[in-house]
């Protein structure tokens, strides 16, 4: 299906629009940030703080359009961008076809709350044709927390416990059972009674100090006598993320999601699988697919709207009556443009077969960032599925001992070269959007190589 780019020209290759704007990008005219950049940071932080510290404030560049695979600020440089706005404009900035599909909806019909509509009904259509075994039921929200804290719901409405397992690592949100299920700090206050999280099958960094697959899974096996030394007797759910996210693309054995869920039927309870990073992203609509496991419950969001707030709770059929007993109705869930930018982006990764271009590009692209990792002593790994990947920088490659400074410079020095990455202590995801072509995936891991060389030098390394 043709449609008008912004240019004027005629779209129907996403690949071949998203990348035309990179010909000549990077293109960095002078220091940054440039003077309308900072002038545009000294007003936010009149009236906003706590930005992303290392991702804003380290180099604060003021965005004010994109197209394709690329950014441009407010002085007109023009930047490769690799995070998104973290993996979520996945099929490009300003991608002519969801845009097309968002102004038709907006002048239709925009809010009409819990009632029916056409568009809603499509993507449900939709969303029961991909999704894994019969996880045909949905609710829909706007955000992650949102659809983390439904799925939660769920759980305790269908098994009446309140119990929940999770992973150190994860993260789903930063309402209160959300922020639950990771890590707290001084300012969310006491973690809920109920809640218990243990490490996951890292095996860089394990934090038994065992080597797999000699340890035989020891986590798990910990994990589940953990759970019950410390449970009452009211085990609702596990909620883990296959691929992490913000820790770094962590990827598991495959034996791991498995594992999880022998112990979830094992205690009659359900087993949630947070793919909002990887919804798309790993060469397959559904992380779980890589591993053979079907969860009792998904949430899913992030590039499913390629910009537009849009999230799903997707649950299996069995648990119709507990979903409705959360009454789960929200003021702008399912919002109609929502899912019509949704509809148009399952519409183009099937049309244009984006999943198998994934697959590839994530396997070339782990490989140079492999070879990156084998090059380079600050580069303890090089990790990922299909184009949700991540370098961990380390202090030495014996140690393993997270260098955040060496991931912070190299953040910077990236940005100073014109390529965007999502930077977040010793981990720095490298993330295509899923439109990226190997030309210009090798460019921007080129630009990652000379910052990664400038950080050594400045850091001491070499």
């Amino acid at each position: 299906m043709a449609t008008q780019a912004r240019s004027g020209a005629t779209f129907e290759n996403s690949i071949e629009w998203a990348n035309a704007p990179a010909a000549d990008a990077p293109l960095i005219d002078g220091d940054l940030p440039g003077p309308r950049s900072q002038e545009l940071f000294d007003k936010t932080q009149q009236y906003q703080y706590g930005s992303y510290f290392l991702m804003v404030n380290t180099l604060p560049v003021a965005f004010t359009h994109g197209e394709g695979v690329t950014l441009t600020d407010a002085d007109g440089n023009r930047f490769i961008d690799f995070t998104q706005g973290h993996m979520v404009a996945a099929l490009g900035h300003a991608h002519p076809r969801i845009t097309e599909a968002v102004a038709n909806q907006a002048g239709r019909l925009l809010n009409v709350r819990d009632f029916p509509t056409d568009v809603r009904v499509q993507l449900m259509e939709r969303l029961a044709a991909i999704t894994p075994g019969d996880l045909n039921v949905f609710q829909f929200f706007n955000t992650g927390t949102e659809a983390t804290e439904a799925a939660l719901r769920v759980a305790r409405a269908a098994t009446g416990n309140h119990e929940f397992l999770a992973f150190t690592g994860d993260y789903h949100g930063r309402t209160t059972s959300a922020i639950a299920t990771g890590m707290g700090n001084a300012a969310t206050g006491p973690r809920p009674s109920g809640f218990l999280s243990v490490p996951a099958a890292f095996c860089y960094r394990c934090e038994y100090n065992m080597t797999y697959p000699e340890c035989g899974m020891h986590c798990t096996d910990f994990a589940e006598r953990l759970m019950l030394a410390n449970s009452h007797g009211k085990l609702a759910g596990i909620i883990v993320e296959p691929i992490t996210n913000g820790s770094g693309a962590r990827t598991y054995p495959d034996e791991f999601l498995p594992r999880l869920r022998e112990i979830a039927d094992r205690h009659n309870m359900l087993l949630i699988f947070d793919e909002f990073a990887t919804f798309g992203r790993t060469g397959t609509w559904f992380a779980a697919e890589h591993y053979g496991v079907v969860p009792d419950a998904v949430i899913i969001g992030k590039m499913l709207g390629n910009g537009i707030p849009i999230s799903v709770l997707c649950v299996r059929e069995g648990l119709k009556d507990a979903l409705q007993q959360t009454q789960p109705s929200t003021t702008n869930g399912g919002q109609p443009a929502a899912c019509a930018a949704a509809i148009a982006v399952l519409d183009t990764i099937e049309e244009e077969n984006l999943l198998e271009h994934t697959r590839a590009l994530g396997e070339v692209s782990l490989d140079r960032l492999q070879r990156l990792r084998d090059d380079h002593p600050s580069v303890g790994d090089a990790r990922g599925k299909g184009l949700l990947l991540a370098l961990d920088f380390v202090t030495d490659k014996e140690s393993r001992q997270p260098s955040h400074e060496a991931g912070r410079l190299f953040y910077k020095n990236c940005l100073e070269r014109g390529l965007v990455v999502s930077g977040g202590g010793n981990n720095t995801r490298v993330c295509p959007p899923i439109v990226c072509s190997e030309e210009t995936a090798m460019k921007a891991y080129a630009i990652a190589e000379d910052a990664i060389e400038a950080m050594e030098r400045e850091l001491g390394y070499v």
